[in-house]
């Protein structure tokens, strides 16, 4: 297969990229000549943003081909039950999400650690921006490693080029135009990913219709996924009513306060405009980021069956190849642009998530030491323009080395809902304590990675012998979900400490109180005001 068309169609996606960078940053300089691009600019886009880019842009964000493509994985591997590791979850946190957006923007922060500080004290921000930053430079080095993985087939290069010709010109458009070009560069990401995932689910169902004879319904009755057997391919149960309730207290959290959701709505020119926003995003969501990538994960079992219980070779053993094994059944054109797709699925999720590792790391940790040292404001800005390109590279070079995915990936997620969703959602509760959140975000550290510790390297390999061993030694209510017992225990262990130490402590200033405010923050001016206390 010719490489030709790949790289022609990647050079050219990947120019248009960097022009959208540079005429962001042009266009800033030239309205706002008496006003340089200012943090806020740079974080939050002056909160100037209409709804429909908040939709988009939020759903380019989530379809990243590393969690849609192993959330595919899960449903081939489980059939039904599979949905509960990501899609359902996912389709839920949709229906918060709006039902949150007036509390997010009633914390007038730019950042959530800087919210944590404002209502608990110093100290919880610091260890929350290192919290976080750790969390999604894990997440952002996972989806270079994974577009790396996915286009090197089509480009005839080594992963690791493809990773360097993904990152390379997201942290020049960064540096550029900041959370501004994201957003801008997520509009034309959103179109072709959106593309991507219809052509995808069509591809797969046309391999499905011929596999079954039409009868697709019927094929997936007899399929045989490879966790769970012969005629359990519907069944949403395989796995008990423990499995989806764990990971819906372990996931949720989390996920509701990733810093790239709460950036997006803080970004919003008004709560009205967010909550539409989000509306309009539970719709698209749904649509190109659940629904079509489902379809595509049953068909595939259908259409790549099997042979003795393992995925076939076209897919790979852990399934993770679906996606590359239906690119390769169709014509050259319709690849070339496929491969365009996942071009732009990938560099819309690094994007996001390279800046979301940034910005703990420049404004929670470097910046507020500037600010004490007199610093100019434009020298800040330069500052947080090299830590955004040192965070895509941070990522890069992580990824570089990598052989899969790992163990920071998967305990990310229940680091996120321990350490840090819980003292985020706590900051409503009035009683609420800087000790407690202190000690709630570190037992729930311990908790989630010792826990993960004991499912993955002592019960895993505690009898080689007995390749199930762990069924023996957990109750048998609970050992369905073994593998995701350490997302939920580390939320439950941070939520009982929060709570108890909050009653032991002393109760908190009323400073700290007010630092939340009684109805959502609209106005710029009053917004600035409370994030920086000019």
């Amino acid at each position: 297969m010719t490489t030709v068309p790949f790289w022609t169609a990647t050079v050219l996606y990947i120019l248009g990229m960097l022009l959208v960078g540079i005429l962001t940053r042009v266009k800033r300089h030239i309205h706002s000549k008496a006003d340089p691009l200012s943090t806020v600019e740079y974080w939050l886009a002056k909160r100037e943003l209409p709804s429909w880019r908040l939709a988009m842009s939020l759903t380019a964000g989530w379809l990243m081909l590393g969690w849609v493509g192993f959330g595919m994985s899960q449903v081939y591997l489980y059939g039904t039950t599979g949905l509960w590791i990501l899609p359902v979850p996912w389709f839920i946190l949709c229906f918060i999400v709006i039902a949150m957006v007036p509390f997010v923007r009633r914390l007038p922060a730019v950042s959530l650690p800087q919210a944590i500080e404002k209502r608990y004290g110093p100290g919880a921000r610091t260890l929350l921006a290192v919290l976080s930053a750790g969390v999604f430079l894990a997440w952002t080095q996972a989806e270079l490693f994974m577009g790396g993985t996915l286009l090197a087939p089509f480009l005839g290069i080594p992963a690791w080029g493809c990773m360097i010709l993904l990152a390379i010109p997201i942290a020049i458009y960064t540096y550029m135009g900041g959370f501004r070009a994201i957003v801008t560069t997520d509009v034309l990401q959103f179109t072709l990913a959106a593309a991507f995932m219809v052509i995808l689910a069509a591809t797969a169902l046309s391999a499905a219709s011929s596999s079954s004879g039409g009868d697709i319904i019927g094929a997936l009755r007899q399929a045989a996924p490879p966790w769970s057997g012969q005629g359990n391919a519907l069944n949403p149960w395989f796995l008990g009513v423990a499995f989806p309730v764990l990971l819906l207290i372990g996931y949720l959290p989390g996920w509701l306060i990733e810093q790239d959701l709460i950036q997006r709505v803080q970004a919003m020119r008004s709560t009205r405009e967010a909550r539409r926003g989000a509306i309009a995003a539970l719709f698209l969501i749904t649509t190109f980021v659940l629904v079509l990538p489902s379809i595509a994960a049953f068909c595939s079992l259908v259409a790549f069956p099997p042979v003795d219980g393992v995925p076939p070779e076209a897919i790979g053993g852990s399934a993770l190849g679906i996606i590359p094994a239906l690119i390769n059944t169709m014509p050259l054109g319709l690849a070339v642009f496929m491969m365009v797709g996942i071009v732009a699925c990938q560099m819309s999720t690094v994007d996001t998530f390279a800046q979301v590792t940034a910005m703990p790391v420049a404004y929670d940790l470097v910046e507020p030491g500037q600010i004490r040292r007199g610093v100019r404001p434009e020298r800040r800005l330069a500052t947080t323009r090299v830590i955004s390109v040192l965070s895509v590279l941070a990522a890069l070079a992580c990824a570089l080395v990598s052989t899969s995915l790992g163990d920071v990936y998967y305990i990310s997620s229940g680091v996120l809902s321990a350490c840090i969703a819980v003292p985020a959602f706590f900051i409503f509760w009035r009683r609420t304590t800087l000790p407690a959140v202190i000690t709630a975000a570190l037992a729930g550290l311990v908790g989630t990675v010792g826990m993960y510790w004991y499912e993955y390297k002592y019960l895993q390999f505690a009898d080689p012998a007995l390749p199930h061993y762990y069924t023996d030694v957990l109750p048998a209510w609970l050992a369905g979900a073994y593998g995701y017992i350490y997302v939920a225990s580390g939320v439950v262990i941070s939520v009982i400490l929060i709570v108890l130490v909050s009653l032991l402590t002393k109760r908190p200033p009323r400073e700290r109180l007010d630092a939340v405010s009684a109805r959502p923050v609209d106005d710029f001016n009053e917004f600035v005001k409370g994030s920086t206390g000019e």
